[in-house]
């Protein structure tokens, strides 16, 4: 409950007065940012970089992206650097670009590192809260003088999460359990961004806070849990009327969970809730769709 009301807070303060929230890498790269008012060839190694990009109004300047980079459409159709954990530097050289963005996990560090040293301009940001991708966005739109369209890209996102909150309430709020794989059963912790868009779309982590992100639990966790809704993200966007079936086979051996009893098991597509940029407004309605469908009746 403090967690989302810490959010609500921020949504407000940032709509209202566009109060920004750092954390010490972020301000790090803030202040190494490159300024490339002419960096006409952008690489972008996270789909959800690629999604910033395009909201930003880049279209025309990416010359590269990862394979899993699939929205909007037009991203499909760009240069492929390898894949988000595995990316290819021979394919980014070749591309010749003025700026390659990255995130902060090794993989893609590493990448960034050897890029800086061979002489391009990598900028790296963090995006792991719902904060992170506000502050990234600006980042983003500093290092190619798109500070004004970051700025309103932020507001919007933050403004429509806002009246959601507001549509939703903080009472009475929706116990889910969020299922990352079932086999082994894993699902999602307190410590993430699943759990931030939970709480904005007015629910509540059924699972209490735990070691690991996302831990394995068993079947009596998942009795002790007592979920009202129950949601796992689709593997793939095809046929969600048979994931659905197969989940609703899977979760009925818990016949007595709040969530089987009055029927509230969702498969839903993943992009939006998987990936956190632009999209978050749209993911979070998709969650709460499922905790308060009355509300959305119409």
């Amino acid at each position: 409950m403090k967690k989302w009301l810490w959010l609500f807070v921020l949504i407000v303060c940032w709509t209202g007065a566009g109060l920004a929230i750092f954390d010490f890498q972020q301000e790090q790269n803030r202040n190494d940012t490159p300024l490339l008012t002419q960096a006409d060839r952008i690489v972008s190694m996270a789909p959800n970089l690629t999604e910033i990009l395009f909201a930003l109004g880049l279209e025309e300047r990416i010359v590269g992206v990862t394979l899993d980079s699939d929205y909007p459409s037009a991203a499909t159709k760009k240069t492929k650097m390898g894949t988000f954990w595995q990316p290819n530097i021979e394919a980014v050289i070749a591309a010749k670009p003025d700026l390659v963005i990255t995130l902060g996990f090794d993989q893609q560090r590493n990448l960034a590192e050897r890029l800086k040293r061979i002489g391009f301009n990598s900028l790296t940001v963090n995006i792991e809260k719902v904060s992170d991708l506000f502050e990234a966005i600006e980042i983003i739109g500093s290092a190619i003088s798109k500070q004004s369209e970051a700025y309103l890209l932020v507001g919007d996102i933050m403004e429509k999460l806002n009246k959601l909150s507001a549509l939703v309430g903080t009472n009475d709020r929706v116990k889910v359990l969020w299922v990352v794989q079932r086999k082994p059963l894993r699902v999602a912790g307190r410590d993430t961004f699943i759990n931030e868009m939970i709480e904005l779309a007015g629910g509540e982590n059924a699972i209490g806070p735990t070691v690991h992100k996302y831990p394995p639990i068993g079947a009596e966790q998942v009795i002790a849990c007592n979920p009202d809704v129950i949601i796992e993200p689709a593997m793939n966007q095809e046929n969600l009327t048979k994931q659905q079936a197969s989940a609703l086979q899977y979760w009925s051996k818990f016949k007595n969970v709040p969530a089987l009893i009055n029927k509230q098991v969702y498969v839903i597509p993943a992009d939006t809730v998987t990936r956190l940029g632009p999209r978050l407004y749209e993911g979070t309605m998709t969650i709460a769709r499922c905790l308060r469908p009355e509300l959305f009746a119409n």
